[in-house]
């Protein structure tokens, strides 16, 4: 089952632009516009786009037979080995309610989100894969086009299975960021590494057709600007249910608990982030997948001028070839 985790990935608005979301209007400081542009572009939208429930999920084959004598017998299923190559798109066309992540003066936007991955598998065992992966993220918003920004990343993963089926897992990984504004000379304004380590379980919740995957993980965000730092603890639970083959219905739900390490204005700042929503895929072959979801993200701080709650529906479309 595919499921996209940053559930990793960056949901915090900037220490530095505490004021920021209360001077959102057109006659506020320069500055502090600023603060707040960089604040809504690192605390990025994307996790409601990969959130978004609307990736092809990969369910292993199970095999039973029945003997009279020894009853009821699972047989190992052979899991196919990885490809080596595999490319791959989406194509997110989103409206947010938040566009600057705001706890107060909320103005809403469209935004087209377009992702672009090549990974690269050297070599994997029957439990054990590593994975390398290069991605290239546009942000291109309608109405406050100061608020487009790119980012890459390079990732190395690590996934090595519990049990000979497959359903229990740990998955460890570590990537560079870096963020950059594509409108005038600012170039890169942030850059980080991300570690995260996580334990999963997928199971077929009993007398049902729906497949549960639950996670238990934690992470570590390190960067320049340093303010950004931070460790969090999660959980994430995924449910997915196939009406047909090719049509799949996901919802989800994380919560996490982001322990700021250095935040300029609150040594003690920490924020409960719930992300929670649902989305709808048909795949009609292994190679496009088209989509939409309904997501939801709020983040509640102990520190004033850092909480907001921000809604995205959106429509992907999806492509991918592998070899």
């Amino acid at each position: 089952m595919k499921i996209h985790s940053c559930f990793s990935r960056t949901r915090v608005l900037y220490s530095l632009g505490l004021a920021a979301a209360v001077f959102a209007g057109a006659f506020a400081p320069a500055s502090l516009r600023a603060q707040q542009d960089q604040a809504a572009q690192i605390a990025t939208q994307g996790d409601l786009v990969n959130h978004g429930g609307v990736q092809p999920a990969q369910q292993s084959a199970q095999f039973q037979i029945s003997d009279p004598n020894l009853g009821d017998i699972d047989l190992v299923s052979r899991t196919p080995r990885p490809k080596m190559f595999n490319f791959s798109t989406n194509q997110s066309f989103s409206y947010t309610t938040n566009a600057f992540l705001a706890q107060s003066n909320e103005r809403d936007d469209f935004f087209w989100n377009g992702r672009f991955d090549a990974s690269f598998v050297p070599y994997a065992t029957r439990d054990f894969t590593p994975r390398l992966t290069f991605e290239q993220n546009f942000f291109t918003y309608t109405r406050f086009a100061r608020l487009d920004f790119g980012s890459q990343t390079l990732q190395a993963d690590f996934k090595y299975n519990l049990n000979r089926n497959g359903t229990w897992w740990v998955d460890g990984s570590y990537g560079v960021n870096r963020l950059y504004a594509p409108h005038g000379s600012a170039g890169e304004f942030y850059k980080y590494g991300l570690v995260n380590a996580s334990i999963n379980h997928t199971l077929l919740i009993p007398n049902t057709p729906v497949y549960l995957l639950c996670s238990a993980g934690a992470y570590d965000r390190h960067g320049q600007p340093s303010a950004f730092d931070r460790v969090a603890p999660y959980l994430a639970f995924s449910a997915l249910y196939r009406p047909i083959e090719q049509v799949q219905v996901t919802a989800f739900l994380r919560p996490e608990y982001q322990f700021y390490t250095n935040d300029p204005l609150d040594s003690s700042r920490g924020d409960f982030n719930v992300g929670l929503g649902s989305g709808v895929a048909w795949t009609p072959n292994d190679h496009v997948t088209i989509g939409g979801s309904l997501n939801f993200v709020g983040n509640y701080s102990n520190a004033g001028g850092r909480s907001y709650n921000v809604f995205s529906p959106s429509v992907v479309v999806g492509a991918q070839i592998s070899f």
